[in-house]
């Protein structure tokens, strides 16, 4: 049979937890901010890129079906 844990062990876990997550943030090699800038607009233009393309792929095969009869 489990023995139930002390509030205080509970809590030491809880806050050992929070301690773990800022030591290894702090140990992250964040970006500087021309690379996140740069980051931020290759990313943003990639999405715009493939959203063109998907939206041109739907438009000829919408006028294919619809030439063809497929589309009602």
């Amino acid at each position: 049979m489990q023995q139930p844990v002390k509030k205080e062990a509970r809590f030491e876990g809880v806050q050992r937890f929070f301690r773990n997550v800022s030591a290894e943030l702090k140990k992250v090699n964040w970006p500087s901010r021309k690379e996140l800038t740069t980051y931020t607009i290759v990313v943003i233009a990639t999405v715009l890129v493939v959203s063109v393309i998907i939206t041109t792929w739907d438009w000829l095969l919408t006028v294919i079906f619809k030439v063809f009869g497929f589309y009602r």
